[in-house]
């Protein structure tokens, strides 16, 4: 949700020699953004989600200024915004000629940058998302693009409809609050696994009619498996990994930060990347299998040695995704041989 940002949206008539006496702007069917009459605001007609949110530039319209001033503005504050005025011919108009109007805006609000959810296998975490407030929500989807025409959660008709959710999220899923008091509609996922790493999007269509994606604060959701392995010196280790099934894998990367250049093994186009690999792990590392088959990139550590404890983090490439996706850190303790 954008928060302390505000935005002029202009409207005016210079050329008028009248005084406005009555300005509208609207982009709601069952209320205005802003209604004025008799020098003053008539909060009666006003739609509820722009009550104290919304302003003149100038109260005094000087120059036939009518211009909104629209704060705190939210994805949901997206669409075309029009500008109409009474004058004291009570004529209402909406152009100053041949029909054109005073001012017709299109409004694009951005989300902010996304978050990412780091959460570890077998957690629960929550989605958080809040539709517009005093608004009666009719429909509420959850989705993920991957999953086709089925949702993560799908609400309707006062009640949670299975019928349209992705199996893999069947008794998995809730609302943090079923009845969305203040718009919260929140989704709880449950027991998560590397497989419901993903973006999640949630859209609300309320009694307007008009389907709208709600104020989503958290997009992305990565799920990060973490492990320790001990392991005596003179061992081969296995440092397992495993990305989305059915997912086609571009690059590998295991790498740990302590390092420069940073890489134990950079895979991509089906080979080992020696150029990008730290000095001590070559000729000590590949793949448990190349192919990769169910989106096994483990990684076959040779010869371990003390030197070699550390964090492990293994990241994958998709091409769904066009996104670097991290998937499991693992913490590896080398030992001396007998302790």
């Amino acid at each position: 949700m954008m928060r302390e940002v505000m935005f002029v949206l202009f409207c005016g008539d210079h050329s008028r020699t009248e005084p406005v006496k009555h300005s509208d702007l609207a982009d709601l069917r069952d209320g205005y953004v802003l209604f004025y009459r008799d020098e003053q605001f008539d909060p009666v007609n006003q739609h509820p989600s722009f009550k104290n949110r919304v302003d003149l530039q100038d109260r005094q319209m000087k120059a036939g200024d009518v211009s909104l001033i629209l704060k705190d503005v939210t994805t949901n504050d997206a669409g075309t915004y029009e500008c109409r005025v009474f004058t004291r011919g009570n004529v209402r108009k909406r152009a100053n000629l041949d029909g054109d109007p005073i001012s017709i805006i299109n409004l694009r609000v951005v989300p902010p940058d996304q978050k990412t959810i780091r959460a570890e296998s077998g957690q629960d975490v929550n989605l958080t998302c809040r539709a517009p407030n005093n608004s009666i929500i009719i429909v509420l989807e959850w989705s993920r693009d991957d999953l086709g025409d089925k949702y993560v959660l799908f609400y309707r008709n006062e009640q949670l409809d299975p019928d349209n959710q992705h199996p893999s999220f069947k008794n998995r899923v809730d609302l943090q609050d079923s009845q969305m008091k203040d718009g919260d509609v929140s989704l709880i996922l449950k027991n998560v696994t590397i497989n419901d790493a993903g973006t999640y999007e949630c859209r609300v269509e309320t009694v307007t009619k008009r389907r709208k994606r709600a104020s989503l604060d958290t997009n992305p959701i990565s799920i990060i498996n973490q492990k320790t392995i001990t392991a005596e010196s003179g061992q081969n280790v296995t440092l397992p990994c495993r990305a989305r099934n059915n997912s086609k894998i571009l690059t590998v990367e295991w790498h740990r930060p302590d390092l420069q250049p940073k890489y134990v093994l950079l895979f991509r186009d089906g080979n080992i990347d020696p150029d990008n690999q730290h000095q001590s792990f070559k000729n000590r590392v590949d793949l448990q299998d190349r192919k990769m088959k169910d989106g096994n990139v483990s990684l076959i550590l040779k010869n371990v040695t003390i030197n070699d404890s550390g964090t492990y983090e293994c990241q994958v490439f998709l091409e769904e995704t066009r996104s670097l996706q991290s998937i499991t850190n693992i913490t590896l303790s080398v030992v001396p041989p007998g302790e």
